[in-house]
């Protein structure tokens, strides 16, 4: 039985009821400010109010589909970094190798920008270096101790299996390599500012004195709740509710946001081109090894990781676009299909194709060699006629229930781009079957509503038993010198981020940091 068939009728009864309608239900008001809460659309006055009962498993999905939704909304151009433009409609639905305009996310900070060495700060939010469309990459950078002896390229290698140890690049069906970038919101940022976090000495130091205060007294040091307070001890992240934020715009007064992204190179031409009105698209910049930057590269929207932290606390959900590992399906879709996916050749029979592991390289999967090495910093990339391509499908089926939501919004947005993106599922703690022994944050996927959640173009080698929360346990601000209980005293600690770490230390004599640009251009 074919279960997409079965999903669309079922979401369109839920939408409409028994008689299907021409017209799309509203959005909810003012979608370009993000949620602040899961149950919660606007910041509060002054304090969260009490809860009377939690959020289901589905209100979790709308929040990460509203989410997404105001993340991608029109840039005001002139505007703030972050700053919507409420009369700006959403990317429209133009097959075109034309770029889109600018989107919020895109226009917020990126790690190197922010983490520049101590001595060159302050850093201010203001406005983004560009509101053209054509920009340069703000590919993750690596920093610290690396373990295999030298830094890695940015942008081009997988970022997730730890803040400084990424795993090879995945190669398309048109033998181009996947792009990644990574950028932070407004509240990250001014919480960084308030507490001198861009310092790694300073992060060492609170975390000693938090350390030592939750073993003294058993519990974790109260946070600071006013500019007079005692904030020495390493600070939670923020979830919307702190005092530095209160005089923030509307439409930045969340908590901590970060947001991942990959991109494909657009195939305009020759044999099975990409059909561009699928993609939200950019024009972008890469490094050569000279330092210079090559010419523009027409670039689509693949994958989109976000990492929003909410009274309610942590919440990951992963999107992609619909034909990265099979081709999407839509009532009534105004564009033509692509020949076979992003990251397949296609399966047989009518049947999407499927790889042991999610993955396969000239046959072979889940062997050692198998996987391609990271890029070095300074390596010039393989040329495009010896890549090999990365087959790649999906192992864990998107549930039902976050099919019925993607049916929802992408019959919301029917007339836009996004209406060619699917939520693949959210991470949180269990609303199902709570579990009373849930330690903090997401401790886990043995305690979450989920224990895969991949996105197969950010995590493709790891498919099976892997998510938001088996990576991010391994994040912690710089002095955390082994893993934290899971305890309560102990929680503000798992911060569920890596870019604490990509801090610099005051101490030590300011150098260059430009992000690494020594690899080179897409050929």
């Amino acid at each position: 039985m074919d279960t997409s068939k079965l999903v669309a009728g079922i979401a369109l009864t839920l939408l409409f009821g028994s008689a299907v309608t021409h017209s799309a239900p509203p959005l909810p008001g003012k979608p370009w400010i993000m949620p602040f809460d899961v149950d919660q659309r606007f910041p509060p006055s002054r304090i969260h109010p009490s809860l009377s009962g939690e959020p289901s498993q589905r209100e979790v999905y709308e929040f990460a589909w509203r989410s997404f939704i105001a993340l991608n909304w029109p840039y005001k151009e002139n505007g703030l970094r972050g700053q919507p433009d409420p009369k700006a409609r959403l990317a429209p639905i133009t097959n075109l190798p034309l770029p889109d305009d600018l989107v919020v996310w895109e226009t917020y900070m990126s790690p190197e920008t922010v983490f520049v060495p101590p001595q060159q700060w302050p850093v201010h939010w203001g406005k983004p270096d560009t509101s053209g469309l054509v920009r340069i990459s703000t590919p993750p950078c690596y920093n610290g101790n690396y373990q295999y002896g030298t830094s890695f390229a940015p942008g081009i290698n997988q970022p997730y299996t730890s803040a400084n140890v990424p795993t090879g690049p995945v190669v398309d069906q048109h033998k181009e390599y996947l792009r990644v970038e990574v950028t932070l919101g407004r509240s990250y940022f001014d919480y960084i500012k308030q507490f001198g976090y861009f310092d790694s000495d300073t992060q060492e130091q609170a975390v000693r004195k938090y350390i030592r205060y939750a073993n003294r007294k058993g519990e974790s040091p109260p946070p600071a709740q006013s500019p007079s307070d005692n904030a020495s001890r390493f600070q939670p992240v923020p979830t919307g509710l702190e005092f530095y934020l209160d005089q923030l715009p509307l439409y930045a007064r969340q908590g901590l946001t970060e947001v991942k992204a990959a991109w494909k190179v657009l195939k305009l031409s020759g044999e099975n081109p990409d059909i561009p009105g699928r993609y939200f698209r950019r024009l972008m910049r890469f490094p050569l090894p000279d330092g210079s930057l090559g010419e523009p590269v027409l670039m689509g929207l693949v994958g989109f990781h976000i990492h929003r932290v909410t009274p309610f606390g942590h919440l990951p959900s992963t999107f992609e676009q619909v034909d990265n590992v099979r081709i999407g399906k839509r009532l009534f879709d105004p564009l033509p299909k692509p020949k076979h996916p992003t990251l397949n050749p296609g399966g047989t029979g009518g049947h999407p194709a499927r790889y042991d592991n999610g993955y396969e390289v000239n046959g072979e999967s889940g062997v050692a060699g198998v996987i391609p090495l990271p890029y070095k910093d300074g390596e010039q990339l393989i040329p495009v006629d010896e890549r090999e391509r990365i087959n790649v499908s999906r192992v864990t089926p998107i549930p039902l229930q976050v099919q019925l939501v993607n049916w929802k919004y992408q019959t919301l947005l029917r007339d836009s781009v996004w209406s060619y993106y699917q939520l693949i599922g959210a991470q949180n703690k269990n609303l199902e079957s709570p579990n009373p022994r849930l330690g903090p944050g997401i401790s886990g996927p043995q305690t979450s509503n989920t224990q895969n959640l991949v996105n197969t173009t950010l995590e493709t080698y790891t498919q099976r038993g892997f998510s938001c929360a088996r990576c991010h346990l391994n994040a912690f601000p710089q002095g955390v010198t082994s893993f934290p209980p899971y305890e309560n005293r102990f929680e503000d600690l798992h911060v569920m981020s890596f870019l604490l770490l990509n801090a610099k230390s005051g101490s030590n004599p300011a150098q260059d940091t430009e992000c690494s640009s020594s690899y080179s251009a897409l050929p």
